[in-house]
């Protein structure tokens, strides 16, 4: 039984002293005070523990905390990226996505997309397999000339070099590749078990330690984070920051894919038109196919009657360079979408608690740059990137992981560089907006000065500000952000290789020219009876000479073509071949040899002095325009020419 000398154990009087034999861990006496309710329980000694097991109790390390468990509502580029990154990083991922089977939401209309250096270094940093299968699929463009042409004359007024920047920093260069191809190469990536379609996310619940996914059916799924990647029409976005109107753009958008190969496709990659308040671009994406986009200022909303989508757009394009009149009459009516072009300026907040947004939930990008997909992209390996970081220094911190700061360190590492080009998007649509290729255009009353064909003082101070900016930008746009990706090598791939003469072509437009593949041919542009000439192919060949009279030139049977009409003198003017360029000699013919050429000017040639010309010229052999010709190059002769009749085949 107690006695009056027995102590009271203290749960907290516990010390740690030390013999010349070993360390112990020394339960110490509590004395209580005299009295009769003084008493403790009375122990018969000290009690003593091993070194061992007190160091072993002590200093055992604590179980790391598990990785948080992500939720990801949207199962499209960027939300995949997302998950594949955090997948490899060790994390529970469960995508919802509202439909898998096909390319999602506004995808349908948007056919190939465009993976710039910056976005495909990325995927190589998340997975080299997936990332491997990408580059395989895609269709490189980056090795070619890309640029910007006046829609009209078909003239380059810059061109891009995005293959340099990427060579130099050891990045895989621009390609184009098909959006549900490259969905499904990363959901393979990602696994079956982490995405389950049919879940459409529209709401959510942050309780400060979990987070709470609703869909639209009623379900709910749990989590430690949820990452909005639903698109420009967000519901997580909506529940964060209440209803939002996306901006119009205040353009529309055609966009179609046609069989087409154009002679140049060894190269020129892409090309961007540029028209006033409108704008064209068209881009090879493999397999003998031209995507393109028609992109005109008018109010949102607007619809084409039945089948007369192609009939409006070679409306609205009337005049422009065959680069773009054949490739609308290449495409077929069924195979034009249109859509209304939205954006959405980034904020400063893009997400709450334990909710962030990513891709076009929270900067939407106008199409103009190409660099839509490839920021969400960024976005997903960055905050795999910044969740790891919380993770490791929980681990040795011996505390909870902090989602929460995690995730606003993703958003501020973001939002300077995704600000710069979002607005840099814009830019574009305002440059097409503003641009005027010749004093006259836009001028209503003064319309009359287009004729003249003057160039326009801010076309000529717009080519000198991108041809000093454009490479600092491109530069900054493709290679800013390989600094900081992990786990990928610093080199190109063997198979990301462009000619030898690519320098050249960039500054020389003859040499892309000469470089250019396909048949040269004149092709007739004369109506009424003399509509039955025929198209004449040019064969390059230094060689031999092409005579054009209004008799058969008798010492040059083999390459002579006659046009007995009244004002065609009977040795009118011959056609050479030089440098893989055409020359058109007028021989002093009587009523002349005309040019009207690619900006639209109109002149006669000198007698005896070779003149070069160029694909889009028009040639007249007199002026009565019974003779008239237009000079195109191309691949494959045109169907409707093909079933005219022969083509004859000279020089």
């Amino acid at each position: 039984m107690p006695c009056s000398t027995c102590t009271r154990v203290s749960p907290t009087a516990i010390s740690a002293t030390s013999s010349s034999s070993r360390t112990v861990l020394r339960i110490l006496p509590f004395r209580s005070p005299r009295g009769p309710y003084g008493r403790g329980l009375c122990l018969p000694g000290s009690i003593r523990c091993t070194a061992e097991v007190v160091d072993a109790a002590m200093h055992a390390p604590k179980p790391p905390e598990p990785k948080p468990r992500v939720l990801v509502a949207g199962g499209g580029i960027g939300g995949l990226t997302f998950a594949l990154a955090a997948r490899r990083k060790g994390f529970q991922v469960l995508v919802l996505e509202k439909d898998m089977s096909a390319v999602r939401g506004e995808g349908k209309y948007r056919g190939p997309i465009q993976l710039q250096s910056n976005a495909l270094a990325v995927l190589e940093a998340v997975d080299m397999p997936a990332a491997d299968q990408i580059m395989d699929a895609g269709c490189i463009t980056g090795d070619r000339v890309n640029g910007i042409v006046d829609g009209i004359s078909g003239s380059w007024y810059i061109k891009f070099d995005t293959f340099t920047p990427a060579a130099d920093r050891g990045l895989p260069v621009t390609r184009v590749i098909s959006r549900m191809t490259l969905q499904q190469i990363l959901a393979r990536a990602v696994g079956d078990d982490a995405i389950m379609n049919d879940c459409h996310v529209v709401d959510f619940t942050d309780d400060g330690n979990k987070v709470t996914a609703i869909l639209e059916d009623g379900r709910k799924f749990e989590g430690d984070l949820l990452v909005g990647a639903d698109g420009i029409w967000s519901k997580v976005r909506k529940s964060l920051f209440g209803e939002t109107d996306a901006s119009y753009s205040e353009y529309t958008c055609y966009t179609g894919i046609a069989d087409f190969v154009p002679p140049d496709i060894d190269t020129v990659g892409y090309r961007v038109f540029l028209g006033h308040k409108q704008y064209f671009v068209s881009s090879d994406v493999g397999g003998g196919k031209m995507q393109w986009y028609a992109f005109h200022k008018e109010p949102a909303g607007g619809t084409d009657p039945e089948n007369g989508k192609k009939k409006r757009l070679l409306e609205i394009f009337s005049g422009w360079c065959d680069n773009v009149i054949d490739l609308l009459n290449a495409t077929e009516e069924e195979a034009i979408l249109r859509r209304d072009i939205y954006d959405r300026p980034p904020t400063i907040n893009w997400g709450k608690g334990r909710v962030t947004l990513l891709g076009d939930s929270v900067h939407a990008m106008q199409p103009n740059l190409g660099q839509g997909g490839c920021m969400a992209i960024e976005d997903g390996y960055q905050l795999a990137v910044e969740l790891e970081k919380a993770w490791e220094e929980s681990v040795k911190s011996r505390t909870p992981v902090d989602v929460i700061s995690s995730l606003r360190s993703y958003e501020k590492e973001r939002k300077l560089r995704v600000a710069i080009i979002h607005g840099l998007a814009r830019m574009a649509a305002i440059m097409a907006t503003t641009y005027r290729p010749y004093l006259g255009v836009g001028l209503g009353p003064l319309s009359f000065l287009t004729k003249l064909r003057i160039p326009h003082p801010g076309r000529v101070g717009g080519r000198f500000f991108i041809k000093v900016g454009m490479p600092l930008m491109l530069s900054w746009i493709l290679g800013g952000n390989s600094s900081k990706l992990e786990g990928r090598p610093l080199s190109c791939r063997l198979s990301d290789k462009a000619s030898n003469q690519l320098g050249r072509w960039f500054q020389d437009d003859d040499a892309l020219e000469q470089a250019m593949g396909g048949e040269w041919y004149l092709f007739p542009m004369s109506s009424g009876d003399d509509s039955a000439l025929q198209p004449i192919r040019l064969i390059r060949d230094e060689q031999r000479t092409l005579s054009i009279g209004s008799k058969p030139d008798p010492s040059n049977s083999d390459s002579s073509l006659s046009f007995p009409l009244p004002q065609v003198s009977e040795i009118h003017a011959t056609i050479t071949c030089k440098n893989k360029g055409f020359y058109l000699t007028d021989l002093g013919s009587e009523h002349g040899t005309w040019f009207n050429d690619n900006e639209g000017r109109r002149y006669r040639l000198p007698p005896n002095f070779p003149v070069r010309f160029h694909p889009s010229d028009a040639i007249e052999f007199g002026s009565d325009k019974k003779a008239m010709f237009r000079v195109k190059v191309l691949s494959t002769l045109p169907y409707d020419s093909a079933r005219g009749g022969e083509v004859l085949q000279a020089a």
